[in-house]
């Protein structure tokens, strides 16, 4: 598996299924967001930028190396977010996304001290259909391999697991390459994300149901 595709899309909102209590802004994932036209259900947290970042797993997941479904959206204001699966930038798989036209792109990224984030080859990302761009926000949804277990780390699939985040307003240098480079973040953050709340039935069933949609 190539470790960037790209999917051109109309984007899918959904809907939420809840909405966004205060406790998300106080930094623990809380809310569900269900899209409609995949029927995934993830679990949200919503930074103060008003970026959503929402996760799902697959209910038989076991502690180690299982999958994971990501999706990002944010307002068209931000030039690129990523998460940090370790809670720090340092030593762990970050995944970063930003628009380039009509179009998200993943990038796969490490970094093994508080400097510039480079290519990372040990986690894999499949884009999904339902990523795009829109006249307010830009979506990345995407299949993820490699975020859950690294080195001596292992997320724990039914724990409470210390994410971070990171923005800027600025796009990067070459938005249609995967490996381009970025500017530094203008805010950053963490937050507990509540794992066994991401936890759905039908995983694979559901990934390859989402992979198969077509543009709307």
């Amino acid at each position: 598996m190539g470790l960037l595709h790209l999917a051109a899309t109309a984007l899918v909102l959904g809907n939420v299924c809840t909405s966004k209590p205060l406790s998300q802004r106080a930094g623990v994932s809380a809310a569900k967001y269900c899209d409609t036209d995949t029927e995934i259900c993830y679990s949200e947290w919503v930074s103060p930028e008003n970026i959503a970042f929402r996760i799902a797993i697959p209910d038989t997941a076991t502690e180690g190396d299982f999958d994971v479904l990501l999706q990002i959206a944010a307002p068209n204001t931000v030039g690129w977010a990523g998460i940090a699966w370790g809670g720090v930038m340092v030593n762990n798989p970050l995944t970063v996304g930003w628009a380039n036209g009509n179009t998200t792109v993943v990038s796969s990224r490490s970094a093994t001290a508080r400097t510039y984030p480079t290519p990372y080859d040990g986690a894999t990302y499949t884009v999904l259909p339902s990523s795009g761009v829109n006249s307010t926000h830009w979506t990345l949804s995407v299949l993820a391999q490699g975020v859950s277990a690294w080195g001596n780390t292992k997320l724990d699939p039914a724990g409470n697991v210390s994410f971070a985040y990171a923005q800027s307003a600025r796009p990067p240098t070459e938005p249609a390459n995967n490996a381009t480079r970025f500017s530094i973040h203008n805010s950053r953050g963490t937050w507990t994300h509540d794992l066994k709340s991401s936890q759905i039935a039908n995983f694979d069933e559901l990934v390859g149901k989402a992979s198969l949609r077509t543009r709307a």
